[in-house]
């Protein structure tokens, strides 16, 4: 835990200014030693000069100027100790006696001709030496006396005092450190814990504890602390939780918005006060076919054909309102004809204005309505038929009424012949097999018949009515009793096959059917009703049985695609009553349930398509719609979502559930699904168009991968279009053979000769252009066309090279890709020995490039296929290797001649060091299992030179040569050397 910085400096301050003393009071004790150790060597060596120069003046007074007293004199001066050197000088400076052994050092000399008479004068007689020169006169002669004494002991001992000084003041100076340090240590250790609290606060971690106890002001603002940190902590996970539930509600409302934008039927646009469009929907742009780039240099007002004021004033709005403004001034809706090119169409407006500060938004919502108007007009004129046929209508029931008057006559006579029948009427009432009954007018029954008893489980007419009596009503289950039969029968004087159910006497529930009439007398007045009962019951068990059959699926008891389609014409129809409803149709299909089928069986198959009906059931609400249209595929009706994002919930779900293991017939199974995602909207005229879209989607789910889902957009369709017609025209084109062969050669990449070549196919579509293989090569595998087009391939190339060997002596093979398809083909090897056999080509010349995932998925019949080849004298490549299974045991098995690298590695072997090892060792691996190796597309010199120092044989690619017409190639075989640098 580190110390607080203020402390810190505190006590680096104080260590700086104990060392600065330090330096400060040793320098000063320096000084002062110096000082008075220079004064009293000078004070000596001036005494030592004096005293001798008073000894020489007397003893040269006594010996007359002569020279050997002199130097006796001196003999003895240099053993004092501190005196170096005595010297004594004439007034020119030369020396007249001294205590050198030889001559006097010449700066040493130079020197004391320059001192003055008397006094003390430092001398640096070498580069290391000094000395401090006291001269004297001699009373009465002309000589001078220098007595020199040594500098150095003066040094030295200077140097030892500053020394001890320094190791003193080092020693008090980290006793001194080191209490300060403990004592900071000491003193910054609550102030410490805080600092750590107070990071890790600031990181968001309110889950430390601040451990100070202490009575004073740091304990009081440790707990001040801790209280405020626990209150802020609080507030952070409020503020937090809020900002989410906001950021949430954003997103939700967003996206509705989004929706809700891109799949209105209006077109909607967004200006500013002066027309400038600053937003829109694709419905405006399709309702004024314009694309977004011409829509930007356009204003309303081009699009409208009318002035902004012009605008304002149709629809009563103000452009200059403000927020608070009365919402009549800033709302407004207008019908008016615009032009779009030559053609006019009404259209209905709404303008809304919202300000934003100094500017405003102005929203547009512009709606077709010539099919409105066209409606109106509709109604008007069948109005006006109507009214015609009612005029018209009115003078026929006239007539029609004269005729009802003849026939009521005609009925009278009719009842007196009934009634004269009666006899043996009531012989055929007693002795019927149907039930016969009369009710009073009041509803009650008066009489039946037997067969009518059997009917109701009662053993005699008499029992029947006198139970119906008891009950007060008749055993209709209709609202409880037979109140709808009597109403109808009084309403229409009679009744014909009324279905409805009953109640036995046993209790047994069944469907009946009734017949009756009212029968009158001469005046008109109701004597009574009559009619029949039959017991029904059994042929409604086989109506409800066959119609049980024919919607819905026999094995799931799902809903099949008829009553689907009945459910979403209902929703269709509820959508353009309720435009705001949202629906949503998903399409389901089993991933890989052949592979189940085929392995499992039926069984288990018919078990997993009943667990997978069940399981979709579970997964959405009693409201919607689970259906299964045969095979394993299941649509889902999602009747009035709340949001696009509630049907992608469901379809998450869905594959969430579908994809749990189950036992089935003992046996654990996966399963996963691929669904496709349509939004009903008011676009679709059937529903027919709806699963087609739905469809388009989930084959889509199922191209990126399968497992997933996919909602369907207009360019899902375009493009199930585009493959429509691709097929077509590929049909087209097979007949009127449309495809030319390019070929591209391979080059030796040690001497730059051409060692091979490889066919590839070319559409000259008649309208669109040269067409790339990726393009109608997968389509021509999903429509099983790769089997003619591979065979036109194979037949071209085979009368190529039989050409080509005839013409210019070709001596190398020629490579053609065989498609899976192709492959597994049981007649491949027939075809091949016919195709062989017509054109002549020689086998050695031919080599077969089929790819490691084609020949990895039947691994033993792929085995034989291509040793039977080999047979023939085929050379066999393995194409696009390192991007499949690159199961290495099986290049031993497969008897193939090269091994072609994958693009995808070579195109990294310069900036990829792995995708290099990886391209090294295929080379290597190809080598010590005796195959050549060719590196597929190489492009830039960089690579072949990698290739070289890979030791790999053979590369194509388009550095060496794009794939070029039949004619071309012939002139390459001719030159036969291609560039390699």
């Amino acid at each position: 835990m580190p110390s607080p910085r203020i402390f810190l400096r505190v006590l680096v301050f104080l260590i700086i200014a104990f060392g600065a003393l330090a330096l400060a009071s040793g320098g000063y004790s320096a000084w002062r030693l110096s000082t008075r150790l220079t004064t009293e060597h000078e004070g000596k060596a001036l005494a030592i000069a004096q005293t001798l120069a008073a000894n020489l003046a007397r003893d040269v007074t006594q010996a007359n100027g002569a020279a050997e007293p002199l130097d006796g004199l001196l003999g003895h001066i240099d053993t004092i100790d501190g005196v170096s050197y005595v010297l004594v000088t004439d007034s020119a400076g030369r020396p007249v006696a001294h205590t050198f052994t030889g001559e006097v050092p010449q700066p040493l000399l130079t020197a004391t001709m320059q001192a003055s008479a008397t006094g003390i004068r430092r001398i640096s007689a070498a580069q290391s030496q000094s000395y401090l020169d006291g001269s004297c006169p001699v009373a009465g002669t002309d000589l001078t006396v220098h007595v020199g004494m040594d500098h150095r002991p003066v040094q030295s001992a200077l140097h030892s005092s500053i020394l001890d000084h320094q190791i003193l003041a080092l020693a008090f100076f980290a006793l001194f450190a080191l209490a300060a340090w403990v004592y900071t240590n000491r003193l910054t250790r609550p102030l410490r814990h805080l600092a750590e609290y107070a990071r890790k606060v600031r990181g968001h971690d309110f889950t430390a504890d601040l451990r100070i106890t202490s009575d004073d002001e740091v304990g009081d603002a440790a707990r001040a602390i801790r209280s405020t940190t626990r209150e802020l902590a609080g507030s952070i996970a409020s503020l937090k939780k809020s900002a989410d539930d906001a950021t949430t509600r954003l997103s939700d409302t967003q996206s509705t918005f989004t929706a809700i934008m891109n799949t209105t039927a209006d077109g909607i646009v967004v200006t500013n006060r002066m027309g400038v469009i600053r937003s829109s929907n694709p419905a405006l742009l399709d309702m004024f076919l314009l694309s977004e780039q011409e829509l930007r240099s356009r204003t309303i007002c081009d699009l409208l054909h009318k002035s902004m004021d012009d605008i304002a004033t149709l629809t009563g709005i103000s452009l200059s309102a403000r927020a608070d403004a009365p919402a009549a001034t800033r709302r407004g809706t207008a019908e008016f004809e615009t032009v779009l090119g030559d053609l006019e169409f009404p259209i209905e407006l709404s303008v809304s204005v919202i300000p934003r500060g100094a500017d405003a938004d102005v929203v547009f919502i512009i709606r077709d309505i010539t099919e409105r108007k066209f409606v109106e007009e509709q109604l008007r004129e069948a109005h006006d038929r109507l009214e015609r046929r009612v005029c018209e209508r009115t003078a026929e029931l006239e007539q029609a009424n004269a005729k009802l008057k003849a026939e009521i006559l005609e009925r009278e006579i009719a009842e007196n012949a009934l009634r004269e029948a009666e006899a043996d009427y009531r012989s055929i009432f007693e002795n019927a097999t149907e039930g016969i009954f009369r009710i009073a007018p009041n509803g009650t029954y008066t009489d039946a018949n037997p067969a009518m008893a059997r009917i109701f489980g009662y053993d005699t007419p008499a029992e029947l009515l006198t139970a119906f009596s008891a009950l007060g009503a008749s055993p209709l289950l209709e609202e409880g009793d037979d109140r709808p039969f009597m109403r109808k029968l009084l309403t229409n004087w009679s009744v014909s096959n009324h279905e409805t159910r009953a109640r036995r006497r046993d209790g047994q529930i069944i469907w009946v059917a009734f017949n009756a009439r009212c029968v009158r007398n001469k005046r008109g007045e109701i004597l009574h009703f009559e009619g029949s009962v039959d017991d029904i019951t059994r042929r409604k068990e086989y109506e409800a049985q066959l119609k049980h059959q024919a919607f819905h699926d026999p094995l799931t008891s799902l809903p099949n695609r008829s009553l689907f389609l009945n459910h979403l014409d209902m929703s269709m129809r509820r959508k353009k009553r309720s435009p705001e409803t949202l629906f949503a149709v998903l399409y389901l299909d089993l991933d890989r349930f052949k592979v189940i089928n085929d392995s499992l069986g039926h069984t288990v198959g018919d078990l997993l398509l009943t667990h997978v009906a069940k399981t979709l059931t579970t997964c959405v609400r009693d409201v919607d719609t689970v259906a299964r249209f045969g095979g394993d595929e299941f649509a889902v009706l999602l009747d009035d979502v709340s949001a696009p994002r509630e049907s992608i919930k469901v379809a998450k779900r869905i594959l969430h559930t579908i994809t749990r293991p189950t036992r089935l017939g003992g046996c654990e199974v996966f399963t996963a699904a691929s669904i496709g995602i349509v939004f009903i909207s008011e676009d679709y005229a059937d529903a027919e168009s709806i699963l087609r879209d739905a469809d388009t989607a989930m084959y889509r789910a199922k191209e990126q991968g399968r497992g997933r889902f996919k909602v369907f957009n207009n360019k899902m369709h375009c493009h199930a279009v585009r493959q429509l017609k691709l097929e077509t025209d590929l049909r087209r084109s097979l007949d009127q053979q449309d495809f030319e062969l390019y070929y591209q050669p391979i080059v030796d990449l040690g001497t730059g000769h051409m060692s091979g070549l490889e066919a590839l196919i070319r559409w000259n579509h008649p309208e669109l252009g040269r067409i790339s293989p990726d393009d109608f090569i997968p389509i021509a595998e999903d429509t099983g066309l790769i089997i003619p087009l591979g065979a036109w391939v194979l037949t071209e190339v085979c009368r190529q090279v039989r050409q080509w060997h005839d013409a210019c002596g070709l001596s190398i093979p020629v490579s053609v890709n065989l498609s899976a398809r192709q492959f597994m083909m049981p007649t491949l090897l027939g075809d091949v020995r016919d195709i062989l056999r017509d054109t002549g080509a020689p086998p050695h010349l031919l080599k077969f490039e089929i790819t490691e995932t084609v020949l990895m998925q039947n691994a033993p019949v792929a085995v034989e296929t291509l040793g039977r080849l080999r047979e023939m004298g085929i050379l066999i490549s393995m194409d696009d290797f390192g991007t499949g299974y690159s199961l290495f045991s099986y290049l031993v098995e497969f008897p193939i001649d090269v091994i072609k690298i994958d693009r995808s590695l070579v195109s990294r072997i310069c900036t990829d060091a792995d995708c290099g090892t990886i391209v090294r060792s295929i080379v290597g691996l190809a080598q010590n299992l005796g195959f050549s190796a060719v590196a597929e597309g190489v492009e830039i010199p960089e690579q072949a030179d990698k290739l070289r120092g890979y030791d790999c044989p053979c590369a194509q690619g388009f550095y060496f040569s794009q794939p070029v017409p039949a004619r071309e190639a012939e002139s390459l075989l001719a030159a036969a050397n291609l560039r390699t640098h």
